[in-house]
């Protein structure tokens, strides 16, 4: 698989799970979401976790040339570290 359907995949499995994440709350707010129904959604977040890691290892030795402005949005935020919890 290249890396265009790798990132497709991906997509494709974020759609799925954000099409279904309000059902799973409501399922676990109101106490009546089967322990199978939580198991596969478990194992859906699982393979997408996967996808996500595979795909950015694969991507490790890569050099994307180019610049980068500060726009002024991002204001130093950054996805958190899995190290630090943050």
């Amino acid at each position: 698989m290249d890396q265009h359907d790798s990132a497709m995949s991906i997509l494709d499995q974020l759609k799925g799970i954000n099409q279904d994440a309000g059902t799973f709350a409501t399922g676990v707010l109101s106490n009546d979401i089967s322990r199978e129904d939580q198991i596969a959604f478990a194992i859906r977040l699982v393979d997408l976790a996967l996808a996500i890691r595979q795909r950015a290892e694969s991507t490790a030795g890569m050099v994307i040339e180019g610049s980068a402005i500060d726009d002024g949005i991002a204001h130093g935020r950054a996805l958190p570290s899995p190290d630090t919890g943050q």
